[in-house]
């Protein structure tokens, strides 16, 4: 065995670039779902138009009354 060879199989090699992109890009994607799962969306004032506001809950009781049924 030559000294050379010995000496390369032992140097640092860097990682393919396109390996490196592929990771990166994973990465990116798990930081956008969690993002996207436990904080507030950052889409939310782009689907809702802007005039619209929530419709409030009635507070209280509501009452019904339901027409009687004519009796034959």
């Amino acid at each position: 065995m030559d000294m050379q060879e010995d000496g390369e199989e032992r140097r640092f090699r860097m990682m393919p670039l396109g390996d490196i992109g592929t990771l990166a890009i994973a990465l990116l994607f798990l930081v956008l779902f969690v993002l996207l799962m436990f904080f507030p969306s950052v889409f939310t004032q782009f689907l809702m138009p802007p005039n619209a506001t929530p419709q409030a809950q009635p507070a209280g009781e509501v009452s019904v009354t339901l027409p009687e049924k004519p009796k034959n």
